[in-house]
């Protein structure tokens, strides 16, 4: 365990994480577009196109950063960054609808175009899973949180870099 980052067990992790957060998302998207009013949307677009016009790629990086903090705190964080996550599958759903793009083509858009971010997300929350089942199963997570964490910390950070720049550039 001490030599190898991506275990078979991790790895399978990373790919339940994604498809959960890609999943989670479209179902609360799907959710607020169905349920909300014109009028809930388009404040929300609103909303959204005031904040543009001040955003950073350091703003947007330390909101990312704060929201999903929690997660290296293992099962226990995965509370708020899912309810920060349903939340922004919410504003989507919002932002589709007052648009008229369906919410599956814009989350479809959104992993290609945000995918750093996602797979920022994605290495985080499966490291906290990971972790979790380590833990429960006490088969080493002591081991990966010594010697492989540090590393799903460094892809996390860079990936969310990379993710708040390119959604600066996007914006711009």
């Amino acid at each position: 365990m001490t030599g190898n980052y991506l275990t078979r067990g991790f790895l399978l992790t990373l790919i339940a994480s994604f498809t959960f957060l890609v999943a989670l998302l479209t179902y609360t998207a799907n959710n607020a577009y169905q349920t909300a009013t014109m009028e809930e949307a388009n404040q929300t677009l609103r909303q959204v196109q005031t904040e543009r016009q001040t955003i950073t790629a350091e703003k947007i990086f330390l909101n990312n950063l704060l929201i999903s903090l929690p997660l290296v705190i293992p099962a226990v964080g995965l509370v708020p960054f899912l309810i920060a996550w349903m939340n922004t599958g919410t504003v989507i759903g919002l932002l589709a609808k007052a648009t008229g793009i369906p919410p599956t083509t814009y989350i479809s858009n959104l992993i290609i175009l945000a995918f750093p971010e996602f797979l920022a997300y994605t290495f985080l929350t499966a490291e906290n899973i990971y972790v979790t089942i380590l833990t429960l199963t006490r088969t080493g997570a002591t081991t990966r949180l010594k010697t492989q964490t540090w590393k799903t910390f460094i892809a996390y950070t860079f990936f969310l870099f990379i993710g708040a720049v390119t959604e600066v550039m996007l914006i711009g």
